[in-house]
């Protein structure tokens, strides 16, 4: 009995230290944080806006390789400075946001140097791993970019409440990647080559029930109830080179 409540004594502060090192960061509902598309062709420059963004990410501050997160952007708020060219990108022809209204990234993991640890207010160099969703179609892609953690002071509460998450990315994709066809018409005046630029703001303060990112449509991964993002567990069947298992919030 003693080495039963002993065991359950030591699960018990393993789960809560665990538990300690994962953090859930959501933003939404700020014009500030935003996508940028931006296209180089011969005979145009375009660049596209959309403040319409998204995002849910559960950060392992003890081993940054097993975060995972969710940003969602509107296209339907895409705005390139014309209002023609805006209904153009919109339509069936095009990116048909009528029946694909976001484009989504989904984050696996982050890769940062042996030495990338989140430490209060150091920006850190790091890439973001996972899958892009344009136009109905994904890829796997890796998108360079920083990573900052502000804890929450008089300064940060300015901005807003909470201990605060800031995420920078870049990265490029092909529009024929995606199913994405230039008319031959426009074909000197939008670049099947696109770049792509993501910032946003995220605060643990007040996460949404919903903020779940192993909801990102693929069954096998499962729901997390309702709370559980404060209450992490261990993978007992998952393997992990590092000091501790792998944090599996979607089993749960």
């Amino acid at each position: 009995m003693k080495r039963f409540k002993l065991f359950a004594i030591l699960l018990m502060a393993l789960t809560l230290s665990l538990s300690a090192q994962v953090k859930t960061f959501e933003a939404s509902g700020d014009s500030r944080n935003q996508a940028t598309f931006v296209s180089n062709a011969p005979l145009e420059d375009i660049v596209g806006v959309s403040d319409d963004l998204t995002a849910v990410a559960m950060i392992d501050f003890g081993n940054l390789t097993h975060s995972m997160g969710k940003v969602s952007v509107n296209l339907n708020k895409l705005r390139t400075g014309i209002d023609l060219r805006d209904k153009h990108l919109r339509s069936e022809m095009w990116l048909n946001v009528s029946k694909y209204p976001k484009a989504v990234f989904e984050l696996k993991s982050i890769s940062a140097p042996a030495s990338g640890k989140l430490e209060n207010g150091k920006p850190i160099k790091v890439t973001f791993n996972g899958v892009f969703k344009l136009h109905g179609v994904s890829h796997e892609i890796s998108a360079p970019g920083e990573l900052a953690y502000f804890k929450e002071s008089p300064q940060t509460k300015t901005k807003m409440p909470g201990n605060l998450l800031r995420a920078k990315a870049n990265f490029k994709i092909k529009l024929s990647d995606y199913g994405v066809k230039i008319p031959s018409m426009v074909v000197a005046k939008l670049d099947d080559n696109i770049k792509i630029s993501v910032s946003f703001i995220a605060s643990d303060a007040n996460v949404s029930a919903m903020a779940n990112p192993c909801n990102m449509g693929s069954k096998k991964q499962g729901t997390m109830k309702a709370g559980a993002m404060k209450h992490m567990k261990t993978n007992p069947g998952g393997k992990d080179s590092g000091k501790h298992k792998k944090v599996n919030p979607c089993g749960m």
